[in-house]
């Protein structure tokens, strides 16, 4: 008896530490696309570096399968847009296109809300943007979309678009913007004009010359694999999309270098840097982590070590 009650309390033993184990350390989570697979490893990488156990969640799943698993403590931290949680998590109908207001804004209501603390955020925006050819912006003076518009208004008929069926429609997507940039959405822009199609392809219709402009995101890899120039919004219409770290109170007392480490990602992650991080993923076939590691070391923040 004495031996079965012994080997009980050891099996026990073993459980309880293997349960506590894999619970252990913080547990790092991302969405599942090139850039946020790309966020999530600097943010392991530069935490192991410090010494700070992780436990790696990266490649978790969609936009609200991180919010869930943040919100209910499956994970500890994950970067998140301002832009998607205003107006997605919160569910705001107004477009603050101030990028300093939304983040103050979205870090009040979630700390309040659901203790969820937003350390410092990134200083790349990827949000929606129109691009065009280099050779054919530049042969026409396009920079802008207030030059665009006046281009389509001083040659009608002329410019066509490619972009998602949805964003094309959408009174915040490329109808709104039409208004915003004094266009007749459907009028100046014949629907005829409009190839609508997935994301993915309307940067190739504009390299292939079928379109002269199409959506893409600011951050795209192929806006640099392409040769396209992004106009410049120039009045704003566009929401604001800058991530940054979202960690719950708990694992910031827990851990208490962990806000100050991560809050020394933002300042080098500007939009032309995070299109080269997703470009060498997307175009060079590059793995993510090796990514971030590079990154990290080129900006410092992690010591290269010799061989």
């Amino acid at each position: 008896m004495k031996k079965v009650t012994l080997f009980f309390t050891a099996v026990v033993f073993l459980l309880a530490s293997t349960v506590s184990f894999a619970g252990s350390g913080v547990k790092v989570a991302s969405k599942n696309f090139t850039e946020q697979l790309v966020l999530g490893q600097i943010m392991v990488q530069l935490l192991q570096d410090r010494h700070i156990q992780v436990v790696d969640k990266t490649n978790l799943g969609g936009t609200q399968v991180n919010r869930n698993a943040l919100e209910q403590g499956q994970v500890d931290l994950y970067m998140e847009y301002t832009g998607t949680t205003w107006l997605t998590h919160f569910n705001k109908k107004e477009v603050i296109r101030d990028a300093g207001r939304l983040y103050e804004k979205v870090r009040t209501i979630d700390k309040k809300k659901n203790n969820l603390v937003w350390l410092e955020p990134c200083q790349f925006n990827n949000t929606y943007a129109i691009v065009m050819k280099e050779e054919t912006a530049a042969k026409h003076n396009i920079t802008t979309l207030s030059e665009w518009a006046d281009f389509i208004r001083e040659n009608p008929g002329k410019m066509s678009v490619a972009t998602g069926p949805e964003f094309y429609s959408r009174i915040d997507g490329f109808k709104g913007m039409m208004g915003h940039y004094d266009l007749d959405f459907g009028e100046d822009i014949p629907d005829s004009d409009v190839s609508k199609m997935e994301i993915a392809l309307t940067k190739k219709a504009v390299r292939d010359g079928k379109v002269m402009c199409g959506m893409a995101f600011a951050t795209d890899s192929a806006i640099i694999d392409y040769g396209l120039r992004v106009l410049e919004d120039d009045k704003n219409y566009f929401p604001i999309y800058n991530p940054a770290p979202v960690a719950r109170q708990e694992i910031l007392d827990q851990y208490p270098k962990l806000a100050y480490t991560l809050n020394q990602i933002g300042p080098s992650l500007d939009t032309a840097t995070m299109q080269r991080l997703n470009y060498r993923v997307n175009a060079n076939g590059e793995k993510p982590s090796s990514v971030a590691k590079t990154w990290l070391e080129g900006v410092g923040l992690i010591i290269k070590k010799r061989k």
